[in-house]
């Protein structure tokens, strides 16, 4: 009795156990999401300082960025491996009047939190304190900026983590990858140069101390702040500026890029590791951020791979066929330019099979076959993501720098569902041969020297270290 129980159970399992994943959700209609776009305040101090802010009184607790314009790309001549190590040196370094870690001490002792984050286009200090804590707070971390205390013992110690961090950066197959993937595309540009250990053991204090002042001469500043401020105790926080004459800084743009990728032709990048998962991407150029296309990508990305399970890619690669662990696409969108990476992890005998389904399944055949019932899911659930930029108040103020960073028009954020909600199969189809053609775009592949042999001649091996 108990063995037939058990038999009618998975019969009538069996059916629902065999269908496609997503195959449950799919016929369910979602509405597009209704909401505002929070109501940011901006004004600017007696400093020149811009100040964004967005008032929520619910906890005592203070959250502020202070953003300098000044990062990687104003390197000038000066090695990539000394934005790192600043980066890793300067918070631990404390100021002249809270040396090395009396300084983090200090904070953590009033509850505060402090980050320093030396990026590519800027430097940002990250803060959060309590209220009642505020008048202590402000003139330790304005410390921090006006007498920086850099040492060089701390500088040391930070060249040894730095030198044991890149000889570990091999291990993960996908960071692999991508830092791959980003020296192809970004060739000749700081973007696209990685550290080494010959450049990090190089650099002198005296470099490092003049790159940190060339920071904190930057006039271009911001204050990003919200929680239970009050901006008045910020009046007096930041200097009086001299206009100086900035270092000239790099700018990348969709030519560039595009001249990386003709340069490695039809070849496949295939970065040696012996690994049974083989990661293969597809990576190609894309438009700056403020590009008509820009929203008709976002929602063909969605259709062939950025939509999770949703995605063509999770669909036939994965699912369908059990091919790969996980596949799928992004892209990134910035002042200057675009990418967009299609990419998949699979077993390495599998690897030809898997590379020619990701390049079928961005042809204009496929493309051209997408139904309106497809567009119409992709944007409904593109707007309804794009809510969680707003999911808390440091996230909104993001979101409007960045879309003042990027020169995007007044009202983007407002105006971002009916910009997707305009897109039509014409614009899937017009940006798919523009932008998703395989012969565009650079293949890179990390997985065992063995599998060369799948495409005769056509591969072009390289160790990770090249």
């Amino acid at each position: 009795m108990k063995r037939c129980l058990i038999i009618i159970l998975f019969l009538c399992l069996n059916p629902l156990l065999s269908r496609e994943m997503g195959e449950f959700v799919k016929d369910i209609q979602f509405a597009p999401l209704e909401f505002e776009v929070p109501n940011i305040s901006s004004t600017t101090n007696a400093s020149g300082v811009e100040i964004f802010s967005l008032k929520n009184a619910e906890f005592p607790i203070v959250y502020a960025d202070i953003l300098i314009y000044h990062g990687k790309k104003n390197l000038g001549k000066r090695p990539v491996e000394i934005a790192r190590l600043l980066e890793d040196s300067w918070e631990l370094s404390g100021s002249k009047s809270y040396p090395k870690e009396k300084f983090l001490e200090t904070l953590e002792f009033y509850g505060a939190s402090f980050s320093v984050s030396v990026d590519y286009e800027k430097t940002i200090f990250t803060i959060a304190y309590l209220k009642k804590t505020e008048s202590i707070i402000l003139p330790i971390l304005k410390s921090f900026l006006e007498t920086p205390n850099l040492e060089e013992s701390l500088v040391s110690t930070t060249k040894g983590k730095l030198t044991e961090e890149i000889n570990r950066r091999n291990d993960n197959v996908t960071s692999l990858a991508k830092r791959k993937i980003r020296e192809a595309m970004f060739r000749g540009t700081i973007l696209g140069t990685s550290m080494s250990k010959t450049n990090l053991d190089q650099i002198k204090m005296e470099e490092l101390l003049s790159f940190q002042k060339e920071i904190l001469s930057a006039t271009k500043r911001r204050l990003l702040i919200t929680g239970d401020y009050d901006l008045k105790s910020w009046d007096k926080f930041f200097p009086n500026l001299e206009t100086i004459n900035p270092t000239p800084s790099e700018v990348i743009t969709p030519s560039t890029i595009s001249a990386n990728v003709s340069k490695d032709g039809k070849n496949i990048q295939l970065v040696e590791k012996d690994v049974t998962q083989s990661y293969i991407a597809l990576s190609g150029v894309l438009p700056e951020h403020n590009h008509p296309d820009f929203y008709a990508i976002q929602v063909l990305n969605y259709i062939i791979g950025g939509g999770g399970f949703n995605s063509y890619y999770m669909r036939e690669i994965r699912n369908n066929r059990g091919l790969a662990y996980s596949a799928g696409s992004f892209t990134e969108f910035q002042e200057s330019y675009g990418t967009i990476t299609f990419f998949a992890m699979t077993k390495s005998e599998s690897a030809k099979e898997v590379l020619d389904l990701m390049k079928e399944l961005i042809e204009p055949k496929l493309i051209d076959s997408l139904t309106e019932e497809e567009l119409l899911r992709a944007k409904i659930a593109i707007i309804n993501t794009f809510v969680f930029q707003f999911e808390d108040d440091k996230r909104t103020l993001a979101s409007e720098i960045r879309r003042r960073d990027h020169n995007m028009p007044e009202g983007y954020l407002q105006n971002f569902r009916g910009e997707i909600e305009k897109v039509t199969l014409a614009d899937l189809k017009r940006v798919g041969k523009l932008y998703f053609q395989s012969d565009k775009m650079i293949t890179t592949i990390v997985g065992p020297k063995s599998i060369a042999g799948f495409w005769k001649g056509s591969v072009k091996l390289v160790q990770p270290e090249d």
